[in-house]
């Protein structure tokens, strides 16, 4: 299939101008003005035209989508780079363009050593970054070999996007032999005017230099794991090899599987694994569990074995159910709702409603502040609370009171906006045996506000789910228990969880769980797969790079310093506040 040339590269004028008509008149006439098989054009060229006139993909947009070109599966450029690199000298005299893509159409690298020829595919925005999928731009070498997964051959008019019509371009897709995953595309582009007959031929060529690299870095990287794979599982209990590509798992290591693990697993040990052995929890599908995590030597690149230890049993004692005996009790006694799904922070509010202290929740925008609130209440044998926001009620407090004599608890939200409640309506309320949880954003927040809270209440900070997202597979499945049949059935691929683990989440749990509803809406109990997700999930966050990641960390660490306000923290950093502002967003800190 790879070298096969169903058609001529060249075209005459008039077929040009034919071909031009064909496709205007299939655009203009819709699906249905002429039948299939019958436009007169390569029936790869056809399909496309339909497929871009059933999406409505515009004909004439010059508004190509960009991204940075920087994420891209590390083994394609690994392997692409050194061939395209070696074949430059080549290429150096003649007017075509190498073009290499990931597998959504996004262009990752381009060489064209001639200045017209640059000027040539610039015009066409045909340059690292910018999307080819058809989706994007319509039927063009790029975005039509990844659907056709085949080579294919796009001259001048055939391309659906006016803007294309001055190149020819030869395309061949990039398999991945070990897996048989469509991983990119490799194309040949130049004028309609510099077509030569054997482009289609080089390119297949090409296509396979690049398959081949790929299968030789696979079996030395393969090779390596599997090494460590077999060396740890002649250990007893369950191990684990994972890389930024495969996990590999013993018998009892699969009882912790699921679809997520890889990128939760993955992206954790990334952030958080030494050099040298470490002994450190570890999230898997199942929860978090103590390991001790070894690096492997890849071959320069980062790789982990990890073996996980015996679970210690929890210590906290539990209560018998009331009334009966905890000794030959047949039912064991019901485990309680836990507070928050963070062990520091259920200690600490368990620890303050053992104690009959104020509660007030702290943490920016949608950390799960009101959900929480009301458990701690419901834990403190309060049910029906009343929630009011004293800055949106006037009469906030006549309703705190009236619900106070019915012996309701009350949740004071978002104290932090003006006008806030003063110490003494709070105290009152207090006095009259009113059972009170605050929430407050003290980022947001001026020093009488902060006053009121320190001064009547136990804070209890809740992180961002940036900071937690080992824990967003279970977060994810219990927000799915929550639903309905079907929705509650919805599943993840591991594509999906990949995107979800990598995104920074800057509306947090409110976020996280409006996405999942959606998409359990959308799946109706089925697989959610990438296509389905928001444009936003879909675009891979950029790698930082040494400095960023420095400045990354310096920023975190003021802020964590300054226990979460953001003045002290921008003072310590010599920045201003709207600048740490836009560093946390830049960096996906909340």
């Amino acid at each position: 299939m790879r070298d096969e040339i169903p058609t001529l590269p060249t075209l005459s004028s008039a077929e040009r101008d034919l071909i031009r008509l064909r496709r205007e008149a299939l655009v203009g006439g819709g699906l249905l003005s002429v039948p299939p098989g019958s436009v007169g054009v390569p029936q790869h060229i056809e399909k496309s035209w339909r497929r871009c006139v059933g999406d409505n993909v515009p004909v004439s947009s010059t508004e190509i989508d960009y991204r940075d070109p920087e994420d891209v599966l590390p083994a394609l450029r690994r392997a692409a780079g050194p061939v395209l690199e070696r074949l430059k000298d080549s290429f150096a005299d003649v007017p075509v363009a190498m073009v290499l893509s990931d597998a959504t159409g996004r262009i990752v690298m381009r060489y064209a050593a001639l200045r017209r020829q640059r000027a040539l595919m610039d015009r066409a925005s045909a340059a690292e970054g910018f999307d080819f999928s058809e989706q994007s731009i319509g039927t063009n070498g790029i975005g039509t070999v990844l659907v056709e997964r085949r080579p294919v051959l796009v001259r001048g008019p055939e391309h659906y996007n006016a803007l294309l019509e001055h190149l020819t371009c030869a395309s061949t897709p990039i398999v991945e032999p070990c897996t048989g995953r469509l991983v990119g595309s490799f194309s040949l582009a130049c004028s309609i005017r510099d077509v030569h007959p054997l482009m289609t031929v080089m390119a297949g060529d090409i296509g396979r230099q690049i398959e081949a690299r790929i299968l030789d870095e696979a079996g030395d990287r393969h090779r390596q794991l599997v090494q460590a794979y077999l060396s740890l599982d002649r250990a007893p209990g369950a191990a684990l090899v994972v890389d930024e590509e495969t996990v590999l798992a013993n018998r009892l290591g699969l009882a912790h599987t699921g679809p997520e693990l890889h990128a939760l697993l993955w992206t954790y040990l990334s952030e958080h694994a030494t050099a040298c052995p470490r002994r450190m929890q570890v999230p898997l599908s199942d929860g978090l569990h103590d390991a001790l995590v070894e690096p492997v030597h890849d071959g320069g690149r980062a790789a982990y074995s990890v073996r996980l230890l015996s679970r210690r049993p929890d210590p906290r004692p539990q209560d018998p159910s009331p009334g009966k005996s905890s000794i030959g009790s047949a039912l064991p006694p019901v485990p309680r709702e836990p507070l928050h799904f963070l062990d520091d922070v259920e200690r600490q509010l368990e620890t303050a409603v053992r104690h009959r202290e104020m509660v007030a929740l702290t943490g920016a925008g949608g950390t799960g502040k009101l959900r929480t609130a009301l458990h701690v209440l419901r834990r403190s044998g309060t049910d029906d609370p009343l929630v009011v926001e004293p800055h949106l009620d006037p009469a906030w407090y006549d309703a705190a009171g009236a619900a106070v004599a019915e012996g309701r608890g009350v949740v004071l939200r978002r104290v932090h906006a003006s006008p806030s409640p003063s110490v003494a309506q709070v105290q009152a309320l207090t006095a009259r045996g009113a059972r009170i949880v605050l929430t407050a954003d003290l980022d947001a927040a001026d020093d009488a506000v902060i006053g009121l809270v320190r001064q009547v209440a136990t804070t209890v900070r809740l992180p961002g789910l940036a900071q937690t997202r080992e824990h967003l597979p279970s977060l994810v499945q219990a927000m799915l228990a929550e639903l309905a049949e079907p929705e509650s059935s919805t599943r993840f691929s591991p594509a999906v969880w990949d995107l979800l683990v990598s995104w920074h989440w800057p509306g947090n749990l409110a976020e996280l769980r409006n996405t999942v509803v959606l998409l359990a809406r959308r799946a109706g109990g089925g697989t959610v797969e990438v296509g389905d997700l928001p444009d936003e999930l879909r675009t891979p966050r950029r790698t930082l790079g040494l400095m960023e990641s420095a400045e990354r960390e310096a920023v975190a660490e003021a802020l964590r310093a300054a226990g979460g306000n953001r003045s002290r923290a921008a003072q310590a950093l010599g920045i201003g506040r709207n600048t740490l502002y836009r560093k946390m967003r830049e960096f996906g800190i909340t």
